[in-house]
């Protein structure tokens, strides 16, 4: 279905977008460093960069929380493009990011209480609980990373399909600067 009515495109509010890209970036700055971080040795060099993460980990958790917010209260709702199962599908797969990013959120929060992280060597966050719960933490938080890379990948995808597939004008929906061809 190409939308060939003339009439600009229906587009998210520019918080809603803008909160949807942040979310994106840190997703993956945080995929990045949660995987390559480990290769360094370790010292100061590994502790500033997990503290990076960590510190970019908390302002994940505001954006994820506040677009969640948002998008209750006063983000634009659009209707539908498509009906069917496009849009159950749809549905579906933003619901599964939302709980995948809220349980990430939680996991992240837990993860540095667990290890009694040190923030840049300076600040030490109290260690909740012992050693074999911090190694659940932390596999249960890299296991929900990958998931969440995986689903937004796909996520990534779909929207794509729609652009250059069915040319609906989805992706125009959450990037109002973008022109159809």
């Amino acid at each position: 279905m190409t939308d060939t009515s003339g009439s600009p495109p229906e587009v998210y509010d520019r918080t809603t977008i803008t909160l949807h890209w942040a979310t994106a970036i840190l997703v993956a700055i945080q995929f990045l460093i949660g995987r390559t971080t480990n290769l360094l040795p370790r010292g100061p060099l590994r502790v500033d960069i997990w503290s990076v993460h960590v510190l970019f980990g908390f302002a994940f958790a505001s954006v994820v929380i506040f677009g969640m917010f948002w998008r209750s209260t006063r983000g634009r709702r659009l209707p539908p493009i498509n009906r069917g199962v496009f849009h159950v599908t749809a549905v579906a797969m933003h619901r599964l990011l939302d709980l995948l990013l809220v349980i990430m959120v939680a996991l992240g929060i837990t993860n540095v209480f667990a290890h009694g992280f040190p923030l840049f060597n300076i600040l030490h966050f109290p260690k909740f609980g012992g050693d074999a719960f911090m190694r659940s933490i932390n596999t249960w938080h890299g296991l929900i990373a990958n998931i969440i890379v995986a689903v937004a990948l796909l996520h990534s995808a779909a929207a794509l399909f729609h652009r250059y597939v069915i040319k609906d004008g989805v992706l125009r929906r959450m990037w109002p600067t973008m022109t159809e061809r």
